[in-house]
């Protein structure tokens, strides 16, 4: 399972037995969340390729995974996070194999609640950028039906407005929502195998 985390770009080609699946949600204030998915997609897909948006460093405990441990670049990390937010989650001309296959892959949300050892340090609010980042990709699942799944704690601010713009935007009754980080690996995994050539 090969990690990858910012700030360098490097091209992967993601496949049906290892999909690219995007971790997002809040990082400051958010506990390390993304530690605990990233193993259970290893647990039901060892080859997966993930991307992380966490400025892991060589003594994390997966360090052994990465690509490379976090390492300045030369770009934001913002155009690192969107080149494979996007990568994972939308066909575009990038994310598409010399054969024209859409590449596999799943962007993957995580609403937990704020730590409360370590909680935001503000000033601005927690989960801010998380909001900016569900707002995006729910009018991509409208526009151009971006693969996302959407889990973490019930009690998430607004998480019932969340839902409720998710639904609409897939027509669907009633949007996924995983309170179990082995059940939303599994639906993402499920999710980024089921595309289809254009």
């Amino acid at each position: 399972m090969p990690i990858l985390v910012p700030k360098k770009i490097i091209p992967i080609i993601p496949t049906r037995l290892a999909p690219l699946i995007f971790l997002a949600g809040p990082i400051r204030g958010g506990g390390d969340w993304q530690h605990q998915m990233a193993i259970e997609v290893l647990k039901k897909c060892p080859e997966a390729h993930i991307a992380c948006p966490s400025r892991w460093t060589a003594e994390h405990p997966l360090a052994a995974h990465f690509v490379q441990p976090f390492s300045q670049a030369e770009n934001r990390q913002l155009v690192w996070e969107r080149h494979y937010m996007e990568q994972a989650a939308i066909d575009r001309h990038y994310s598409m194999s010399e054969s024209g296959v859409p590449v596999p892959g799943c962007l993957v949300f995580w609403l937990g609640l704020e730590n409360e050892d370590r909680p935001h340090p503000g000033p601005e609010p927690y989960a801010m950028d998380t909001r900016r980042e569900l707002g995006k990709f729910t009018a991509l699942v409208a526009m151009r039906k971006a693969r996302v799944v959407l889990g973490g704690n019930r009690q998430f601010h607004g998480l019932d407005v969340i839902l409720n713009e998710f639904a609409d935007a897939a027509n669907v009754g009633k949007f996924p929502f995983y309170e179990k980080m082995d059940l939303l690996a599994e639906a993402a995994l499920a999710k980024a195998r089921s595309i289809s050539p254009n």
